[in-house]
């Protein structure tokens, strides 16, 4: 399960990268974001424009096995997420992403950030929904779609956040493509030698820990 990821991106990337119209809540240095959380993906509003607003990482309810990340190969085949897929698909904007891997003879996991050299912006497809809070607010939460990681990073980061080209950004959020059959050509995660993995801090571990270093590669046994 992929449950951090970063967004160090300038508002102005995102807006030249996924063509926004209108930016509503943007929040773009986010070095440790966690799940239940709050982060920003670009959306449709309900006028159809190309929006970037505030959104729940996990839908509700949150021990739901799909409420952080859902699988790409099963996600469709399950009827609770058909209206979400037909009217509130999004793209969560990423710069990289974190697993654990040990190094030889340290006894725990060392924390690993994950990017995409030449790619400072990726483009991970997923979907929102909106629910009521007790207080009657409008509360938007999403789901990032993941697939089976391979080659060496998959002994210890099984799953990758599916990444879309230029393409699949326009074909994903055209609001008038109702049926996400054809759009699974898209779907698919970067090959593992596009990807760079290098270690962190452990403090990432803590999901109140947001700081730039987060972010900083560090020598393995000597921090």
């Amino acid at each position: 399960m992929i449950d951090k990821f970063s967004i160090t991106a300038d508002i102005a990337d995102w807006v030249e990268a996924f063509r926004v119209q209108k930016i509503i809540r943007c929040y773009t240095k986010r070095f440790n974001v966690s799940p239940t959380q709050n982060v920003s993906i670009v959306m449709n509003d309900r006028w159809e424009q190309r929006s970037i607003n505030e959104a729940r990482w996990g839908l509700f309810p949150f021990w739901a096995k799909d409420s952080v990340n859902a699988d790409v190969d099963t996600f469709h085949r399950k009827p609770y997420f058909e209206r979400m897929l037909r009217k509130q698909r999004c793209v969560v904007p990423c710069t990289g992403f974190y697993g654990w891997r040990v190094f030889g003879k340290e006894k725990a996991p060392r924390a690993m950030h994950v990017v995409a050299p030449g790619r400072p912006l990726l483009a991970v497809p997923g979907f929102y929904d909106v629910f009521k809070n007790a207080q009657g607010q409008e509360i938007r939460a999403f789901t990032m779609i993941t697939a089976a990681s391979s080659g060496p990073i998959s002994t210890w980061l099984p799953r990758l956040p599916v990444v879309l080209d230029e393409e699949g950004v326009e074909e994903w959020l055209d609001p008038a493509v109702h049926d996400v059959r054809p759009l699974r050509k898209h779907l698919e995660p970067l090959e593992f030698h596009q990807l760079r993995a290098y270690p962190v801090t452990n403090n990432i571990g803590d999901e109140s820990y947001d700081s730039p270093d987060c972010i900083r590669e560090i020598v393995p046994g000597f921090a």
